[in-house]
């Protein structure tokens, strides 16, 4: 396997999927379909203008496939609500759910200026990024 490129300095962690399917929840995961469970982590988000933020949300989890599924809608939700009184020239940019990091540089970011530099030192990578369907029937796409 090639080496990815990575852009946090903290080792990679988890499969992520960004779920678009506002009727599917995931209760079962899509790649071995057990039961997932939930998982509350900060999600770092690059903004297209050049900035970044991280959101704590809970998302689905299935630890046999290490997979997180994020739900599109609710993420979107929240940074307009953040981004329409902080920055409202950047509501409705493209973005892009980079990787997690950890709840205590979460936390310390919460309480003072975190520059894009600092993200990067305690960012998380995703090992990988997926998407599934619903033509056919779940699977990869």
């Amino acid at each position: 396997m090639a080496d990815i490129p990575r852009l946090g300095k903290q080792p990679p962690c988890y499969t992520f999927f960004l779920n678009p399917y506002t009727d599917a929840r995931f209760t079962k995961c899509p790649k071995c379909s057990r039961k997932t469970g939930q998982k509350k982590l900060p999600l770092a988000i690059h903004v297209d203008d050049g900035c970044m933020m991280v959101l704590n949300k809970t998302c689905r989890y299935c630890p046999a496939c290490d997979l997180l599924i994020a739900r599109k809608d609710e993420i979107e939700a929240q940074m307009a609500f953040y981004f329409q009184r902080a920055a409202p020239e950047v509501v409705g940019n493209d973005y892009l759910v980079v990787g997690t990091v950890d709840r205590a540089d979460w936390q310390r970011g919460t309480e003072g200026n975190v520059t894009p530099r600092d993200m990067i030192e305690v960012l998380h990578d995703f090992k990988d990024v997926v998407q599934f369907n619903l033509v056919g029937g779940w699977g990869p796409r």
